[in-house]
């Protein structure tokens, strides 16, 4: 099986909102649990050869918002079975907590297989998930956002089921 090491990032403003993309992408998902409608997501990407995972959210933030995230930290991992495209992957995350302090958004720097997914961004507060009819990945995102404001960055990364 094919291994796709990515990194999100946990990028929160001065108020504690989390930024996310609703993406749409239905040849891409979980076949534990099959959705296919348009969800929202973190900043993130695959971690490219000789790139460390902290490296890539960084970059992949700069890429895909304009932002330049200083220090990162690792605070939760996941691996799961996917379905990308037309190939079975094993998905290999890390998930970063980053901090900024401009909600100044440039979403030009998206290539354009990511515009053709990306419907679109804002900032979102832990309630505001809660509330939400919408789909977050990770599907209990607001309850492990909560968690993390509460109790800041664990000392070991929290591995997700």
């Amino acid at each position: 099986m094919i291994e796709r090491p990515s990194a999100r990032l946990i990028l929160l403003d001065p108020q504690d909102r989390l930024f996310l993309f609703k993406v749409h992408q239905p040849s891409v998902y979980d076949p534990a649990d099959p959705f296919r409608d348009p969800f929202w997501i973190m900043i993130g990407g695959l971690v490219d050869p000789g790139e460390a995972f902290a490296q890539t959210v960084v970059r992949e933030a700069q890429e895909e918002t304009g932002i330049v995230v200083g220090n990162v930290r690792w605070v939760w991992s996941r691996q799961r079975e996917m379905q990308w495209r037309d190939k079975r992957v094993l998905h290999r995350e890390q998930f970063f907590l980053g901090r900024t302090t401009s909600t100044a958004v440039d979403t030009s720097g998206l290539d354009e297989r990511e515009k053709s997914w990306t419907l679109d961004h804002r900032w979102w507060s832990a309630d505001e998930i809660a509330a939400s009819k919408e789909r977050f990945e990770p599907v209990d995102l607001a309850a492990r956002l909560k968690t993390l404001l509460r109790d800041g960055p664990p000392t070991q990364p929290i591995v997700l089921s």
